[in-house]
C-alpha cells in the first residue's frame, strides 16, 4: 500500500480520537463555566464562595453521568485549598453507584489521619495548578472499588487569572476503548493507542492487551511504524500503525 494512502488512514483515525477527547473535555469546561461564573457573581457581592454554591453543578453532572453510551464513571469539580469560606478542602465530585444511582464521591481530609486523601499531590490536580493545561492521567486502577482502570481527564479552573480548582472526570476504560476501538478497526494495519510511559490504552489487534506496557511498540525503533501525538498535548498518547495487516497472526 503507498505511503501516502498509509498516511492518509493515520490522519484519518487521529482526527476521530482527538474528536473523541475533545468531547470529554467539552463536557468538563460545562462545568468550569459554571463554577467560573458562581466566583464572579459571589465576588461582585462581595462574599467568598462556600461549597454549598457548588450545587449548582449537580444538574449538569447528572447529566453528564446518565447520559446513553457515556464513558464517564465519575465526574465533577476539585477545589484549590483556601478557596471555599466554609472547607479548606473540598469536592463537588459524584460518580456511577452499583445501583445504577448518582451518588457523591466521598473522601477523607482529616490531615491527622492514616486514610487522609491529599488531592493537591495528585498528577490530575498538581500537573493543571502548575502547568495551566488539560491533562489525561492514566489508565490507573479506580478508587472506588470496582478494581477497573479508568483514566482521569483533568482541566485547570481560572478565575481572573487565579487558578481555583480543577474539573475533571474520571472514565471508565472499557467504555472509552470501545469509542477508540471504533476508530482503530477502521484501519487496514495494526494500530495501537499508547500513553506517555508506553501503556496500551486501546489497539486493534489481539498482540496487544489494554494496560499492559508495549514497550516494542512504543520505543519507535520498528521499521516503517507511523506515529500522530494525540490529544493536542493534553492526553499526551500516541497513536501507533504498525506494518502489518490487522489479520496477521504473531506479528508482535
Amino acid at each position: 500500500m503507498p505511503a501516502e494512502i498509509l498516511r492518509d488512514e493515520l490522519n484519518e483515525c487521529a482526527s476521530r480520537i482527538n474528536a473523541s477527547i475533545g468531547n470529554v473535555f467539552n463536557q468538563l469546561t460545562v462545568l468550569a463555566d459554571e463554577v467560573i461564573h458562581t466566583w464572579k457573581r459571589l465576588g461582585a457581592e462581595g462574599r467568598k464562595p462556600t461549597s454549598k454554591d457548588l450545587a449548582c453543578l449537580k444538574p449538569k453532572i447528572d447529566a453528564h453521568l446518565l447520559a446513553e453510551r457515556t464513558p464517564m464513571h465519575g465526574t465533577g469539580v476539585v477545589i484549590e485549598p483556601g478557596e471555599l469560606a466554609d472547607h479548606e478542602m473540598y469536592l463537588e465530585w459524584w460518580r456511577m453507584g452499583a445501583s445504577g444511582k448518582v451518588i457523591p464521591m466521598t473522601l477523607n481530609f482529616n490531615r491527622r489521619s492514616e486514610s487522609y486523601y491529599n488531592y493537591q499531590s495528585m498528577p490530575w490536580f498538581s500537573r493543571p495548578r502548575e502547568t495551566g493545561r488539560n491533562i489525561v492521567v492514566g489508565p490507573y486502577v479506580d478508587l472506588y472499588g470496582a478494581d477497573m482502570y479508568i483514566l482521569t481527564f483533568s482541566m485547570p479552573i481560572y478565575v481572573d487569572g487565579r487558578f481555583v480548582g480543577i474539573a475533571g472526570a474520571d472514565i471508565a476504560l472499557h467504555r472509552f476503548e470501545r469509542v477508540l476501538l471504533s476508530s482503530l478497526m477502521k484501519m487496514e494495519h495494526e494500530a495501537l493507542i499508547v500513553t506517555e510511559e508506553g501503556r496500551v490504552v486501546a489497539a486493534n489487534t489481539a498482540n496487544f492487551t489494554v494496560g499492559e506496557m508495549a514497550h516494542h511498540a512504543f520505543n519507535r525503533t520498528e521499521v516503517d511504524c507511523r506515529i500522530i501525538e494525540l490529544g493536542e498535548a493534553a492526553a499526551h498518547w500516541s497513536l501507533i500503525q504498525r506494518p502489518y495487516q490487522r489479520n496477521m497472526i504473531g506479528a508482535a
